[in-house]
């Protein structure tokens, strides 16, 4: 187990750089340090989670789902199909959620 262990972790860490900041940390704070590294990184970890799913969300409320609808609506006004639409009403939708932000 111990060698599955150091295996996975010497490819994922094939520089070294996680290992030698691990030592360094723990060398200058200890263990206390080593915890709140660890706990700094999820921190930031969630929080950048948080903001591609926010970004995320934002994309399909303001631009997918209004583009889709005035694409459908269109398409019984003007003589271009949905596929001609479309390109133009995305674009426009992301302006507007650039402006928006």
């Amino acid at each position: 187990m111990t060698n599955l262990l150091h295996q996975a972790a010497t490819t994922i860490d094939s520089t070294g750089f996680i290992m030698a900041g691990k030592n360094f940390i723990e060398a200058r704070f200890g263990v206390p340090g080593l915890i709140a590294a660890a706990i700094l990184l999820l921190s930031i970890l969630a929080i950048l989670t948080m903001k591609i799913v926010k970004i995320s969300f934002d994309v399909l409320r303001f631009v997918v789902v209004p583009s889709v609808a005035i694409t459908f609506v269109a398409t019984y006004f003007l003589p271009y199909s949905f596929s001609y639409i479309l390109p133009v009403t995305v674009a426009f939708f992301s302006i507007v959620l650039i402006a928006k932000s």
